[in-house]
């Protein structure tokens, strides 16, 4: 009987020492569906290729093509165990989420490796004291001259700018403008050419094939300017852009392989006021060949709009390109949370209007009032495009519409591994 249960208290403890190792083993997912774990070495180039070496706890050694790998998750190392540990111990006060998000600051790369984390401790601090300046700064805020406080990306966005890495640039259509007025004498004859396919479009002799040979990085902003209602250069000639002709641009502008492209199309999905060419805008970003990662990156920035139309129409892009690849699925989660609940200006009804002279009649006789107060208020919606796009992506969680909690969710879930492997094919 001793003996027995010995034996079962050995074969106890190997489980456990098993089941630790395995849980904190790197895991590799592939394409064929198949998941490895163990210890990840990272090989050299042969053949143009690149491969990593994963050796299992049993001692065998795969050597695997980075092309047939969707993503490698490596193990906790010791500081986001130490991270893991501390992070019950925070109390929900202001100086206890300053105090680890200053010890996530200090670790090696802590700015990279715990950015996520020390967002979400800096929100949880103005949350409890809202005029905590340094933290406002810190999360991109700046002071209007009323005292109120405004995310900087929200006041720029009002004012036409867009971020580029890390300046700010004008919109797309102030760009089409200036990219034309630098590049004139580098590339007439392509112009030339896109003009001649403008107006044989206009004569009824559409060559979708044509436009598409036409459209490089060169030419792309004519060609966007022209999908917008503009038209080419010198005459000008222009097109009347029916659904069609819109969608034939757009397929012209998804040849071109680049970040740029990916906006323009974003910009067709989030705010073209016909529903079937948003859909196709979306139907192009989800194509396997184009970079889901980098559109779900320029979708996110349309959740910051004003207009809550392209709130709901980036909402639902990014949940049906998002679903498309894991990858960008999960850069997909905090964009959408922030979007849950948003504020947007709704016109009052009857109220006057800016400068406008209204007539009165009453009592002591008629009278004059001039408009110049504000003429909309502040409304906060609940956004259930956002969470339609959320439940899809992450049927698992059910949260509803506080953002709160889904962002305390995927802090626990979704920033303690770094996704490093990606297949380019």
């Amino acid at each position: 009987m001793i003996q027995t249960f010995k034996i079962a208290g050995f074969a106890a403890l190997v489980l456990l020492f098993l089941c630790a190792n395995i849980s904190t083993a790197d895991t590799v997912y592939l394409k064929s569906g198949r998941i490895l774990t163990g210890k990840v070495t990272e090989g050299k180039a042969v053949k143009g290729g690149a491969y990593i070496v994963l050796t299992t706890e049993t001692g065998a050694v795969y050597k695997l093509d980075k092309g047939d790998i969707v993503k490698t998750l490596h193990k906790l190392d010791q500081v986001e165990l130490d991270y893991k540990k501390r992070l019950p111990l925070v109390r929900d006060i202001a100086t206890d989420h300053i105090e680890i998000a200053k010890w996530c600051e200090k670790q090696r790369s802590g700015k990279t490796r715990f950015k996520e984390q020390i967002r979400w401790h800096h929100e949880n601090v103005i949350r409890l004291d809202p005029d905590h300046s340094n933290t406002r700064k810190k999360l991109g805020y700046i002071k209007l001259p009323d005292g109120n406080w405004v995310a900087e990306a929200e006041f720029k966005a009002r004012q036409g700018y867009v971020k580029d890495r890390r300046r700010w640039i004008p919109n797309l259509s102030k760009l089409v403008k200036e990219n034309e007025d630098q590049n004139d004498a580098k590339f007439g004859a392509k112009k030339k050419e896109f003009n001649a396919w403008v107006r044989n479009a206009r004569n009824g002799n559409v060559q979708p094939s044509a436009l598409a040979r036409i459209c490089d990085n060169s030419t792309i902003f004519l060609v966007f300017d022209s999908a917008v209602g503009g038209g080419g250069s010198g005459s000008k000639p222009r097109l009347r852009l029916n659904e069609e002709m819109v969608r034939i641009h757009l397929d012209a502008i998804s040849t071109v392989k680049s970040n740029l492209a990916i906006r323009m199309i974003c910009k067709f999905a989030m705010e073209h006021h016909n529903k079937s060419v948003r859909e196709h805008a979306i139907a192009l970003l989800s194509q396997s060949d184009m970079d889901h990662t980098a559109a779900v990156l320029a979708l996110a920035e349309g959740l910051t709009f004003s207009n809550r139309g392209v709130v709901l129409a980036a909402a639902f892009a990014i949940g049906e390109v998002a679903s498309t690849d894991e990858f960008s699925r999960d850069h997909a989660i905090v964009p959408l949370a922030r979007a849950l609940n948003t504020e947007h200006d709704q016109k009052i009804p009857g109220a006057l209007e800016a400068g406008r002279l209204n007539t009165s009649f009453g009592d002591n006789g008629t009278s004059f009032q001039t408009g110049g107060g504000p003429q909309t208020r502040k409304v906060k919606y609940e956004n259930q495009a956002s969470l339609d796009a959320l439940r899809r992506l992450f049927p698992e969680a059910r949260f509803g519409f506080d953002e709160r909690v889904w962002l305390d969710w995927y802090i626990q879930n979704y920033t303690l591994t770094d996704m490093t492997v990606r297949g380019e094919g």
